[in-house]
């Protein structure tokens, strides 16, 4: 009876506008592969509506504390789905303990049956995301553990030759100080606001690692953006900045 309120609740936020049919259809598919109490139907509601808004996985603590603002949602709608859904947990650990005991859920550290959903700490997953994230961060992990040696005689004229600029010489050169860090490194991370300088940062870079490089034939530049025009926009900025 309640699994009934709950895909009427569905279907009425579906209709409205507030939620898309393959969430639905995912609930239904995860509640078709076991028992599936309303605490989990709902939380792959929530979890698919984020996954359409970019989100990679679920925070449990926003899902304990109403994830109506993360979905665009009135409270009001939130307070509905949960009324239809029944007794819902009412804090993070009553939700961990409600989504380790379905057998649609692979809790991190316990037998691995390739369940279509990844509890990880306090976050759940789609598990296709959970191997997309955990391969970055295992990726980023392994190469921020690398540091190249770095010949601080022959590079400091090249640095100071791209880096050359009216600056007092009691400021600090950020951008002259992130090149010759991410020199050394095999990961970097250079972020600033807009108009900050990080085209030009990154350009002078590029142009460090290719001066430097033993072997400048063999290095590859890679762009990546969201979106394609962001990428040629970001393409256009590399190249006259390398000008």
């Amino acid at each position: 009876m309640k699994n009934d309120l709950l895909w009427d609740q569905v279907a009425i936020l579906t209709e409205a506008g507030e939620m898309r049919r393959l969430s639905g259809a995912f609930a239904r598919f995860v509640a078709s592969l076991g028992s599936g109490s309303p605490a989990l139907m709902v939380a792959c509601l929530v979890l698919s509506e984020l996954e359409g808004r970019g989100h990679s996985c679920l925070v449990l603590d926003d899902l304990a504390a109403g994830p109506h603002a993360l979905l665009g949602w009135t409270a009001d709608q939130w307070n509905e789905l949960a009324a239809a859904a029944g007794t819902l947990p009412r804090n993070v650990k009553g939700w961990a303990g409600q989504l380790t005991a379905a057998e649609q859920v692979w809790h991190v550290g316990d037998f691995d049956f390739d369940q279509p959903l990844v509890l990880d700490g306090g976050r759940l997953y789609l598990r296709r995301y959970w191997r997309d994230e955990t391969l970055v961060a295992d990726t980023i992990r392994a190469r921020a553990a690398q540091v190249r040696e770095v010949d601080v005689d022959k590079v400091k004229g090249k640095v100071d030759a791209l880096f050359a600029s009216g600056r007092r010489a009691e400021a600090p050169d950020w951008q002259k100080l992130a090149s010759t860090i991410a020199l050394r490194g095999s990961v970097s991370i250079i972020t600033g606001g807009p108009g900050t300088g990080k085209t030009y940062t990154v350009a002078r870079l590029i142009a460090l690692l290719f001066a430097t490089s033993p072997d400048p034939g063999h290095l590859r530049i890679a762009l990546a953006a969201p979106t394609g025009k962001a990428a040629a926009r970001l393409k256009q900025s590399i190249d006259k900045a390398l000008d």
